[in-house]
């Protein structure tokens, strides 16, 4: 893995079950969970065309397996707009809190958000994002089950874990 913070996020996945990564970038959380064969679907979504090209072709090439019964699935869309339940973890790191905070809300907004686990890493506006969702109704379903602090880069990074509440 990548860096300590992938690590930390790679380990608070909840097995069996979906992993979403949003803005995934290079790939490297979904990619890892993909090989481990402990999880369900693995989704990797961005909205940057040669961002998903380049991952499914490095993907393919690296991490594929036909034996693996995970499937792999590459989505070349903005977050907020996925048409389809987004279940198991999601995970969305790397970008700022408000975009976090709109991705979330319009996957709520269209009922597909049914995740049972949020991983959530703005590199800014932290706290503007737990404001954010304390203050939305559609949250209200959701509690920080961990917030984690990481140096990364000597940059203080943090984590948030959010469960569903039962």
């Amino acid at each position: 893995m990548r860096s300590e913070r992938l690590k930390i996020v790679f380990n608070h996945l909840n097995p069996r079950q979906n992993v979403w990564d949003f803005c995934c970038d290079h790939g490297y959380l979904g990619a890892e969970a993909y090989k481990s064969q402990n999880f369900g679907d693995i989704y990797f979504v961005d909205q940057v065309e040669t961002i998903i090209e380049h991952l499914k072709n490095r993907f393919h090439k690296y991490s594929y397996s036909e034996t693996n019964p995970s499937k792999a699935t590459f989505i070349c869309q903005s977050g907020e707009s996925i048409n389809q339940d987004v279940t198991g973890t999601v995970c969305i790191t790397g970008v700022g809190g408000t975009t976090i905070f709109q991705i979330l809300s319009g996957l709520s907004a269209n009922d597909r958000l049914q995740a049972n686990r949020l991983i959530l890493g703005p590199h800014r506006d932290n706290e503007k994002l737990l404001k954010l969702m304390s203050e939305s109704v559609i949250f209200k379903k959701y509690e920080l089950l961990k917030k984690i602090a990481i140096i990364e880069n000597d940059r203080q990074r943090e984590l948030f874990i959010f469960d569903l509440k039962v």
